[in-house]
């Protein structure tokens, strides 16, 4: 006979309702009982049934992932195809959190109000994807059914958010060279006007190396090293600068590829592609699958009831 919900609950000394919440609005369920029943459920070989959750709860049974259309952008990292691996992560996170769960998940790509609007009606919450922009922020209010806001916001900017800090991704970046005792580091970045993230970096960065030559260069473009390499490898010669840090990988890889500097470096996402290069290289991990993965546990969350609580992912210095 299959396992049930009570057995689980006998186990782990807590209620069946306990369970249900356990699998199917985790954040509503303290981490000592949630980690209690799900011990418990692996030990007896426990599967919720999904489909019986379904008919029990009211509403659609639907979340929408809903990405906007950023066209018009002089940058935007979206669009580059080498960042479809981002993507993937992010969504990784988001499957993880619904894996046991019966909630289904549809995707939108979406450019207006009204295509929002349309949303809402299809489903009981919604995951907003890499959400930038105050007008982004603004598409959202009024939005009849609960909502959360990805990863490049304050935490402020709405009701419930779960962001990064990029500013602490830039510390992280600074930390490592100094561990790898460099003094006078070379800054890539771009886009400093329009893109509110690279500023973030900058700053944190500028905190602890703040007399550290800075260069800009039009990031995510097929050429942006071939403008500043001639100044770059002069300033290694001349022994200016000792390391450098880029604003992205994909900046930090193809100045390394052209220039074959052996100068320590640091670079930000943590791009799969890092194999391509030895020595000491390090990069800055927004860690999107666990913003995703806590981005759905709130908006379960809310759904069920819940209040916002905006949260922010901590990144990470990742050595490669």
């Amino acid at each position: 006979m299959p396992i049930t919900r009570n057995q689980v609950a006998k186990l782990a000394n807590v209620s069946s309702a306990t369970v249900s919440r356990v699998f199917n609005n985790p954040l509503s369920v303290s981490p000592l009982l949630r980690d209690a029943v799900l011990q418990a459920a692996t030990e007896l070989g426990y599967t919720p049934n999904k489909a019986a959750a379904l008919l029990r709860r009211k509403g659609t049974g639907v979340l929408a992932f809903v990405e906007l259309e950023k066209g018009g952008r002089p940058y935007y990292w979206g669009d580059l195809a080498s960042f479809d691996w981002f993507f993937g992560r992010s969504i990784r996170g988001v499957q993880d959190s619904l894996k046991d769960s019966s909630w289904q998940l549809r995707f939108y790509r979406i450019r207006t109000k009204q295509e929002l609007e349309a949303i809402e009606g299809q489903c009981d919450g919604i995951l907003g994807y890499d959400i930038d922009a105050q007008e982004e922020v603004d598409l959202f209010a009024g939005i009849g059914v609960p909502y959360v806001l990805s990863h490049h916001l304050n935490r402020g900017a709405a009701p419930s958010v779960v962001t990064t800090d990029n500013h602490y991704g830039g510390v992280l970046q600074a930390e490592y060279l100094i561990g790898q005792g460099c003094r006078r580091p070379l800054y890539i970045t771009g886009y400093l006007k329009s893109v509110v993230p690279h500023q973030q970096r900058l700053e944190g960065f500028l905190s602890l190396f703040p007399d550290s030559l800075v260069v800009e260069t039009e990031v995510g473009s097929p050429d942006a090293i071939t403008p500043i390499l001639a100044r770059v490898l002069q300033e290694e010669r001349l022994g200016t600068i000792d390391s450098i840090a880029a604003v992205n990988d994909l900046t930090l890889f193809e100045l390394l590829l052209k220039s074959r500097t052996s100068l320590p470096s640091v670079g930000y996402d943590a791009s799969p592609l890092h194999k391509l290069f030895n020595g000491s290289l390090a990069s800055v991990d927004i860690q999107s699958g666990e913003i995703y993965r806590m981005a759905t546990l709130e908006l379960i969350s809310l759904i069920g009831g819940g209040q916002p609580h905006p949260r922010v992912v901590l990144p990470r210095l990742v050595e490669l």
